[in-house]
Parts: structure tokens; C-alpha cells; sequence
């Protein structure tokens, strides 16, 4: 596993300061704004609420969030967060409309949000979801792309414990309130990113020995970055490997990246497979991907493209976004889907892995490699678990969003033949737009439109006469692709 870097010139959201209603100054810790304003990609604008939302949703099981004693609204969406019922995500974009200030936090919340979040949060974040982040270049995206569910959290949450006890421990002087007395705001940090707090070893060794599976991990992570120890890559394989041992699925995917790099163990494919398909039963979607790929490539395994769809399948559900651009092999859904049921189960994934793997090898189970290359959908559909039904079109194939494209190409033609006139004319006209304009956000992403790109040719697609040249040249974009 190499050292992992950050682009810090994005994780350092400075502290900024707004000019509140009652005309007091008021702190601002983040902005979701900022994030989605830069998206480049289709992510969600909702998607960059997750990394400050799961910060919220922490203070809140921490005790730090503001008090609302008239039980209105506030209070209502801290009991579903306690609850698990709505993820701090959620509540940031419901009760704070994507901001993140101190008018959120209590005295002590906001005491220590002051020194840690500017400085080592995104640090923080970044490096525990590391396998969940990916390297497009365009690092609002990569930052936002990690999904808002409650597993991730308890990956971020562990962290930003000891952060706050060691903070609280390194604390001399009684307790500050800012709220409408802010601190100055922070310098500009620095070109690399601050070590932060430095933790106790000591300590954190001490409670591994205890049987501790987090701070096994804490301590590799500690020997994997440098930050604060030398880098030592042997000590940090050990440490994920006692807290894989534990159950801990980060710690499994880890020590498997490990083997397969050659980072404090020996290069072992056999070793690799293992680790990644225990995280992958623990809930790690990066592991069930890298297994989905293996499979499918036949990569110290039995080319089994079924088994490569179910753990894909599985992989795009956990919101991994190389799985869903990855997609599946065509040819073999039907199984595929029940066998991702399967997998899905908890404590079944190692277990029915081996067992399939046994019977490949004996000839004993279909594959669906041979109705991939020889079958008459022979080529590969990007497919997420919600289009499942349609993946076993390839991918320049046809279904209602080409119907409706090809409505919305004819609607001119349609028209002059049905010399309408009146209201009757202008309804059809408006309702074959609309359905052109279905089709051309359908088909889109399947020839190239996308982004800001498809939203324009959709708005343009559902004018009456103008959208059916939008609709035709999305045809011939159709139709030049699926001759390519």
C-alpha cells in the first residue's frame, strides 16, 4: 500500500464568517454549496452534504450538538439521527440548509470544532474512506462521492472519538463559549497538510492489546501515513491484520491491498483474494469490486462472469463508482441477480465464493464466459442494481427511452400529417415534446450526452417543433454508435 496524499488545497475549507440576521458575526464551518457549484460529474447536489453531515450526525451521538428544549423541528431530526432513522446528511440539508455553523453545535461542540475542523477533519476523512474515494481530477467529486449511510459513519466515528479525548485530555483552560464571540479566523494553513494532534501510542497500544479492533487499525493507519511514527509498513500489515482478525472489514480490505502491492507482506494473490472477500462479507464495496474484477478477468481464479455480476452488482449498491461505470457482462443476469441475493446475506459470501469456485472447477457450474462470447447479446451493458431488468440489452440496444426519442424525432411529422389546429394542436404538440424530452434524458448517458450537456438537450427537447431536432440528432448519435 503506497503512502496516501490528499489534494489539500481542496480539504482545507477555510473557516469563513457570515453576517447573520440578528447582525452578530457567526461562524461557518462548511458549506455544501461550495461543493456542488464545482461538481463536474452527475453526482447529486445532496451528495455533498455526506462528509459534513456525517461531522453533524457525530455531534450529535457526541453530546455536542445545540439543545432545543421547546422540542420543535431541531429536536425532532436529532432524535431520527439518534435513531439511525436520518443520516446527518439528511439533517444538514433539512435544518441547515447545507450549512454547517456554530449555531448547529453547543459551547463545547463549537470549542472544539474551532480547532479541528478546519485543520484535520478533511485530512481525517479523506484518509479513512481512501478505498471509497476515487482519482477522476476533479476533487469535488472525488471528495463527495462517498455514500451517507450509517456503515460509513461508523468507519469516520471511531476517529473523531479520539480526537475529541484527546482534546479534551490536552485541554488547560475552562471551557469557552463561542457562540457570537467566534476566535479570530484561522491563517492561511500551510502547502501540505498539518500532522494535527499527535496521539498517544502509548495508550492506543495499550487498548489494542485489550482487544480493541479500532485501534489496531488506528495504530496502521498511524505506521501506513507517517504522520506521526515512522513509516513502517510491516507494523502497520500487522496491526490491519489483527483488527481483520477482529471483524473489522476496512482493516481486511487493507491488509489485502497490502499483499497485493507487496507493503509489509510478500506479494500473494491466494492471500489478496482472502482479505478482500472477508471485507467484501464485512460490507466493503472497494473489496467487492476488486473480487467482481477479479473473477471477471479470471485473475488467480476461474473466469466466472456470473460470480464477477453478483459481486458487481454488489459493489454498485454500496455506492462504489468504479462498479457502476464498470458495469456487468452481459448474458447471464437472471442468475447474477439471485446469486448477488445471495451474497448479499450476512456471513454467506465466503462460504457460497468457495463453494461455486469448487464447482467451476469441476465443471459442475455455468459460468455464462461461453453465452458471453458465442450467445447473441454477446458484449457488455453498464448496468446499476436499479436497470438489473435491462441489462441484458448491449449496450447500444433499445428500450422505451428510444421509443420515446424516436416520438419526439417524428412529433414535426406527426403533426403535419394530423393537420390539427386549435388547442387539440397545441396539446399533442406539447405532449410529443415531453416525451421527446423522456427519451433524450434516457438515452443520454448511453451515447456521450451527459452532465450539464444532457440537461440542456433535455430542457431544448421538450420545446414543441425546436425539440424534434434536438430528438433526431440524438437519434443519429444512437444510431452512429450502435454501428460503431
Amino acid at each position: 500500500m503506497s503512502t496516501i496524499t490528499f489534494s489539500h488545497g481542496f480539504f482545507a475549507a477555510r473557516l469563513r464568517r457570515t453576517l447573520g440576521p440578528d447582525l452578530r458575526s457567526r461562524m461557518k464551518y462548511d458549506d455544501s454549496e461550495y461543493y456542488f457549484l464545482n461538481f463536474e460529474t452527475d453526482l447529486d447536489n445532496e451528495a455533498a452534504n455526506t462528509h459534513i453531515g456525517m461531522f453533524l450526525a457525530w455531534a450529535v451521538h457526541a453530546g455536542l450538538a445545540r439543545q432545543d428544549e421547546r422540542g420543535g423541528r431541531w429536536a425532532a431530526d436529532v432524535q431520527a439521527v439518534l435513531a439511525r432513522r436520518k443520516t446527518g446528511g439528511q439533517m444538514l440539508s433539512d435544518q441547515c440548509d447545507g450549512k454547517l455553523t456554530d449555531a448547529d453545535l453547543n459551547a463545547e461542540g463549537n470549542a472544539f470544532a474551532a480547532v479541528y475542523y478546519d485543520k484535520q477533519y478533511h485530512h481525517d476523512y479523506a484518509r479513512v474512506f481512501d478505498s471509497q474515494i476515487p482519482s477522476t481530477g476533479h476533487d469535488a467529486d472525488d471528495i463527495c462521492s462517498v455514500p451517507d449511510t450509517w456503515a460509513n459513519f461508523d468507519l469516520i466515528k471511531p476517529v473523531l472519538d479520539r480526537r475529541l479525548a484527546a482534546w479534551r485530555q490536552s485541554r488547560q483552560t475552562p471551557e469557552l463559549s463561542l457562540v457570537g464571540d467566534p476566535p479570530p479566523p484561522s491563517p492561511p494553513p500551510p502547502a501540505s497538510p498539518p500532522p494535527g494532534p499527535a496521539p498517544d501510542l502509548a495508550a492506543l497500544q495499550r487498548r489494542a492489546e485489550q482487544g480493541d479492533r479500532d485501534a489496531w487499525f488506528e495504530l496502521g493507519a498511524e505506521y501506513i501515513t507517517g504522520a506521526h511514527v515512522p513509516q513502517d509498513f510491516k507494523r502497520a500489515a500487522d496491526c490491519f491484520e489483527k483488527a481483520a482478525q477482529a471483524g473489522l472489514a476496512q482493516a481486511a480490505f487493507n491488509l489485502g491491498v497490502c499483499y497485493q502491492n507487496g507493503d509489509g507482506r510478500p506479494k500473494d494473490a491466494k492471500q489478496r483474494l482472502r482479505w478482500f472477500a472477508l471485507a467484501a462479507e464485512g460490507g466493503h464495496g472497494q473489496a467487492a469490486y476488486f473480487l467482481a474484477l477479479a473473477y471477471r478477468q479470471g485473475d488467480d481464479l476461474p473466469q466466472d462472469f456470473i460470480a464477477s455480476n453478483a459481486l458487481m452488482m454488489l459493489a454498485q449498491k454500496r455506492g462504489v463508482a468504479e462498479a457502476r461505470q464498470a458495469g456487468v457482462m452481459a448474458g447471464s443476469l437472471a442468475e447474477s441477480t439471485a446469486l448477488a441475493a445471495q451474497l448479499s446475506e450476512p456471513g454467506q459470501l465466503v462460504a457460497l465464493l468457495s463453494a461455486r469456485r469448487r464447482k467451476v472447477l469441476a465443471g459442475q457450474a455455468d459460468t455464462g464466459v461461453e453465452r458471453f462470447k458465442h450467445g447473441p447479446n454477446a458484449g457488455r451493458q453498464p448496468a446499476s442494481p436499479d436497470a438489473a431488468p435491462d441489462a441484458e440489452r448491449p449496450a447500444a440496444g433499445f428500450g422505451l427511452g428510444h421509443v420515446a426519442l424516436l416520438v419526439g424525432a417524428a412529433a414535426v411529422i406527426v403533426l403535419l400529417v394530423l393537420n390539427m389546429r386549435g388547442q387539440r394542436f397545441v396539446g399533442l404538440s406539447w405532449a410529443l415534446s415531453l416525451i421527446g424530452a423522456v427519451g433524450v434524458f434516457k438515452v443520454g448517458p448511453s451515447v456521450g450526452v451527459k452532465g450539464a450537456t444532457r440537461t440542456l438537450a433535455t430542457v431544448l427537447a421538450a420545446l414543441p417543433a425546436l425539440g424534434s431536432f434536438v430528438n433526431l440528432w440524438m437519434v443519429l448519435r444512437w444510431l452512429g454508435r450502435r454501428s460503431a
